[in-house]
């Protein structure tokens, strides 16, 4: 299994979701992050509170999903998200070592195939 977590324009999160429900995913989990990093001035960044609340809003998208698919919606992602311009955003990919389904207990990849149906 992989967690794929997508860092994208806020414009962009619907266009995301949207590719990513036509590829088969059965959810996901968006929020609204402050990005500070890439394209900063170090002389004048600091981590201060009053520092981040001007950073630049931007949607974070996570997947959980299972190997085999990761590589498919990582395209669905960075096609839906594409601008050509600088900021479009970036997509870490990472292992998944445990999944398990709260209420019927299941785990692994079964896990996954059940998320949001209701049963």
């Amino acid at each position: 299994m992989r967690q794929i977590k997508a860092f994208v324009r806020s414009g962009a999160v619907d266009q995301v979701v949207r590719a990513l429900e036509a590829a088969g995913v059965p959810g996901v989990t968006v929020s609204t992050v402050h990005g500070v990093g890439y394209g900063y001035e170090p002389e004048h960044f600091t981590l201060a509170p009053r520092d981040v609340a001007h950073a630049p809003r931007i949607g974070k998208v996570e997947v959980v999903c299972r190997a085999q698919d990761t590589d498919r919606l990582v395209r669905a992602i960075a096609d839906a998200a594409r601008s050509g311009l600088a900021g479009d955003g970036i997509v870490y990919v990472a292992p998944v070592e445990r999944a398990v389904k709260v209420r019927t207990g299941e785990e692994g990849p079964q896990a996954l195939a059940t998320l949001g149906r209701q049963e």
